[in-house]
């Protein structure tokens, strides 16, 4: 039976079956640390909140990661479409067309995103945050982050760079989009609850967007934390909040990493270069002393200050 969004229980156990072996496809093993680069400020309330930042994919400092994601599933509409040229499958790719129209344009696509790197002490990074004064990279245990994460609803997964690996992935999606839609209009004459349908499937597509990073960028080793459709209800809604950034507003939600001792999985401050890196690395050991991470060491970069 179809319900008022045109989902059944069939469908979601295939899009779930889908989602599922795609994830494990692009996982890789991770057994040492994870950074996150970032100004001593959010460093510092990082440790006071026992809290991570989740910021919305818009608004992500490079600001082109959901375009990206968006091109590569256009072009797998348009193969798809070329392969397969059916009334259907038009159909289907223009009511497609016309929401990812409409993505964005009052509220942003409800993905939050934290971001890691396996890179230590890397300059590339140090200039990545150089813009917002000292930098700091919060090192964390991947396993512990893992866990985390997992606690919260959120997951964590290394970026894609390979351009066919990320075609690859939304041609299928969009296959098994199109066999849900066929057996609609098997079953009802007309394709019942189309958009409701669409617009699941899109949406749960959008974890493996949130991973889709340019080629050209695969020297980061990006890792993310990714938070798919938290604030789909009244109650997630109210997890946004706005920061003032120079020049825009930005938005963010917290994602709570912690044990249930409010503890994060820390195992390393490193201090970045800066004329005053010694003061910095002084206030940060009182920051863990204060929180109790008697486990957690605090470095400073070897990176020389002129970057």
């Amino acid at each position: 039976m179809v319900d008022s969004t045109g989902i059944t229980n069939d469908d979601i156990r295939q899009v779930q079956d889908y989602m599922r072996r795609e994830f494990n496809a692009l996982i890789r093993p991770l057994d040492h640390p994870v950074y996150h680069y970032t100004d001593g400020a959010a460093a510092a309330n990082i440790l006071e909140e026992a809290k991570l930042r989740a910021t919305n994919i818009l608004y992500l400092d490079d600001g082109r990661d959901l375009g990206h994601s968006l091109e590569f599933f256009r072009e797998a509409m348009a193969a798809r479409l070329h392969d397969n040229p059916a009334a259907a499958t038009a159909e289907l790719i223009a009511v497609i067309t016309q929401y990812l129209s409409e993505v964005g344009s009052y509220v942003p696509p409800d993905i939050w995103i934290a971001t890691f790197t396996k890179e230590r002490d890397n300059t590339h990074q140090w200039q990545s945050v150089s813009g917002r004064g000292h930098g700091i990279a919060v090192g964390f245990t991947a396993a512990g982050v893992m866990r985390g994460a997992e606690s919260g609803g959120a997951l964590l997964a290394p970026c894609c760079y390979d351009d066919e690996t990320k075609v690859a992935i939304m041609t299928r999606g969009l296959e098994l989009l199109e066999n849900l839609y066929e057996k609609r209009r098997k079953t009802y004459g007309q394709p019942a609850g189309t958009h409701g349908l669409v617009h699941y499937v899109v949406r749960e597509l959008a974890l493996f967007g949130a991973l889709m990073k340019r080629s050209e960028l695969a020297h980061e080793e990006e890792w993310r934390l990714i938070l798919c459709n938290p604030s789909q209800t009244a109650v997630g809604a109210r997890r946004i909040t706005a920061i003032a950034k120079p020049g825009y507003t930005a938005l963010y939600i917290d994602l709570d990493i912690a044990d249930a001792t409010d503890r994060l999985p820390l195992c390393e401050i490193l201090v970045g270069p800066s004329i005053h890196q010694q003061m910095t690395a002084r206030a940060f050991w009182t920051l863990l002393y204060k929180h109790g991470y008697d486990r957690a060491e605090v470095v400073q970069s070897r990176v020389p200050v002129t970057i």
